[in-house]
């Protein structure tokens, strides 16, 4: 989606970046989502990382496949996860997709055990409890916009909490939390303070929360 001629969704998570960076070795990557390839450009060009999708528009994922993606599934996930082929993964990364989904506890849990053992998934979600969307919510206030955390195509809403409980109940542990605000455009006076708020409180302070978790014995592949 375009919004003032930006693509609000060619977006390379820092986050995901650094987790996918940290790995020892050449990391095997599923990127669910992944629109037209932004993350896994970088993931590919900066640590060397072999990056799958999924991607429901047929036209960006021929963008991620020339981003250098090796495999770009086009599949509607409502509609079920496409085969793993025999494929499993470092990392599943779900950047802002799973708001999306009418169940998107079916599809982390179909995905969760295509990890590798000593695998990680990461999710990133729009925290609904950010404290400026609680102060219009006070005055009853609830207005969908073109992007953000009341965008007009989400169809889930999270707090932290039920992020967690997302994950726990697709069969995963929640190993770190972290609170991510963004705010790339803004002074460093402004923008510093408020992302060390976001990591301290992400409940209250985040607009997005990164959830990075580990399967449950047994719930990998392997």
């Amino acid at each position: 989606m375009t919004t003032a001629g930006v693509d609000v969704y060619a977006h390379a998570n820092p986050v995901f970046v650094r987790a996918v960076r940290a790995h020892p070795g050449r990391a095997e990557v599923l990127d669910v989502g992944c629109w037209n390839g932004t993350l896994g450009r970088m993931l590919v060009q900066e640590s060397q990382a072999i990056v799958d999708g999924i991607e429901r528009d047929a036209v960006q994922a021929e963008h991620a496949r020339a981003a250098g993606y090796r495999r770009v599934d086009v599949a509607d996930l409502d509609r079920g996860v496409p085969p793993a082929d025999g494929r499993s993964y470092d990392f599943l990364l779900f950047g802002d997709v799973l708001e999306h989904l009418v169940h998107p506890e079916r599809v982390l849990g179909d995905l969760v055990p295509r990890l590798k053992p000593g695998g990680r998934a990461l999710l990133s979600l729009p925290n609904i409890a950010f404290a400026a969307n609680r102060l219009t919510h006070l005055l009853g206030r609830w207005d969908y916009k073109d992007y953000g955390i009341l965008d007009r195509t989400h169809l889930r809403f999270f707090t932290k909490d039920a992020m967690v409980a997302l994950a726990e109940g697709a069969g995963l542990r929640v190993v770190r939390i972290d609170g991510y605000v963004g705010l790339h455009r803004y002074p460093a006076l402004i923008r510093e303070p408020l992302r060390w708020l976001g990591r301290t409180w992400p409940s209250l302070f985040a607009i997005q929360i990164v959830l990075e978790a580990v399967p449950l014995q047994g719930n990998a592949t392997g």
